[in-house]
């Protein structure tokens, strides 16, 4: 996009973001990154989805 700025974790971050939404497991994803799943947590913790509305969402899908 014009006048966006890209910063060197800018990948690094739309990866996590993407993978997050796309239900990837977090074990999966701090592997593929690289790190502990400690290290994700410390970096990454506000694109990890809440899972509790995740679970009520799905079942309220399957139930409609």
């Amino acid at each position: 996009m014009i006048g966006e700025v890209l910063v060197p974790y800018t990948f690094s971050h739309r990866y996590a973001k993407a993978s997050h939404a796309a239900g990837i497991p977090l074990t999966n994803i701090a592997a593929a990154m690289g790190h502990t799943t400690e290290v994700h947590h410390q970096s990454y913790a506000r694109f990890i989805p809440d899972g509790t509305a995740d679970l009520y969402a799905k079942r309220n899908a399957r139930v409609s």
